[in-house]
Parts: structure tokens; sequence; C-alpha cells
């Protein structure tokens, strides 16, 4: 039996993903599959990891996963009309298959088929622990701090303020998260910057 485990908040899109994958491994393996909510427990053991990414995140380190121990397929779910691949990739996703919400299921069941293949004929070591030579990326400690302020609701103006900065700083400081993450709109940075703090949080910097 295959272990499967999930973390997408989009119920609808989980369950049709389950239904999917379920049918494609009985009928391209002959198995059964098993799901589960993704967990740091069950993250380093489970064959299969479907995860939601959002725009920015590919870029950033997933600490659920760098701890995986078992070969296996990373699925990363992604909205944007931009692709998230990119030469940069950390470790712990160096080898996912990124698969558009919209994808058609012929090309999606494509994907995760010769993925699966792949994992099987070759189970290389997994070099997530790696982390020293991992080349995420993240927010400075001044980037982080304007970053816990834009997340209150605070505009640049009053960020300047509350920093006693210029505000021609603060703007500078966005720009660069933007482009750090290749982020399109505020939406996209605010989008980015909530779940960095519900998944990757430096606790310190973040705390209200």
């Amino acid at each position: 039996m295959l272990n499967v485990a999930i973390d997408d908040s989009d119920s609808l899109y989980r369950n049709g993903m389950e239904i999917f994958l379920e049918e494609l491994f009985l009928k391209e393996q002959d198995e059964s599959v098993q799901f589960n909510k993704l967990t740091k427990l069950n993250a380093t053991q489970v064959d299969v990891i479907i995860k939601s990414f959002v725009p920015g995140a590919e870029y950033i380190c997933q600490p659920i996963l760098k701890y995986r121990s078992k070969p296996g397929v990373i699925i990363g779910i992604y909205d944007s009309e931009k692709s998230p691949y990119h030469d940069e990739l950390p470790l712990c996703i160096k080898n996912i298959v990124f698969i558009n919400r919209s994808e058609p299921l012929d090309t999606a069941r494509e994907q995760v088929t010769q993925a699966w293949k792949q994992s099987v004929e070759n189970p290389d070591t997994l070099p997530c622990k790696k982390c020293l030579k991992c080349k995420y990326r993240s927010l400075t400690p001044q980037q982080m701090t304007i970053a816990k302020y834009m997340l209150q609701g605070n505009d640049i103006i009053k960020i300047a303020k509350l920093l006693e900065i210029n505000v021609k700083t603060v703007s500078a400081h966005k720009r660069l998260m933007m482009s750090k993450f290749n982020l399109s709109s505020d939406y996209e940075l605010l989008h980015f910057l909530n779940n960095l703090k519900k998944h990757n949080p430096p606790v310190h910097l973040f705390m209200d």
C-alpha cells in the first residue's frame, strides 16, 4: 500500500486529487493508496506528498520536507500563471513535480507517472539535510520587521514612522522582497508573507 500525505486547504480539489491518485496508482502500479494529512511526523516516511505552493514559496526552505528519508514523489500544486520551476530550487524540493491547479488530467497523469517511475528506478539518497549547501532564499532581519508591520495592515508611510526610517527605504525593501521571490503584486506579497508566517515562522520576528 502506498501512503500519500496532502497539505491543501481546498477540500474540493483535495478530494479530486485523492480520486485521481487512487485511480492512477491502481492502474499503473496495482497498488492501493492510503491518504493522510501532511504532518512533520509522516513527511519523512510517506511515498507521495501533495503540497500547495503560493507564489514565492518555491524559493524558501520547507522545514516539513527537509528531513525526508524515504525516496518518493513530491507534487507541488500552484495557481499562478507563472511556472514555479527555476534553477535554484531548495534541496528539499529539488525533484518536485509542479502541477497547476487547472492542469488537464492527461498532462497531470503523465507528469506524476513519469516522476514515480524515476523515483522507483533511481532511489537516490536525498540531499535535503545538507542545508548549508542549499540555495534557499530568506528575508533579512530588516525585511522581516517590515513584513511583520505589513501583515498588521500598515502601509509604507506608517511603517516608516514606526521604524523611524525614510519612506524610500521601506519602499526599497518592499521592492527587494518582491524581486527576491518573483512576486508581481501586493496581493502576491501579502499572500507569500502570510504563508511564510504560517509555515516557516521566525518566531521572534513575527510575534505581535
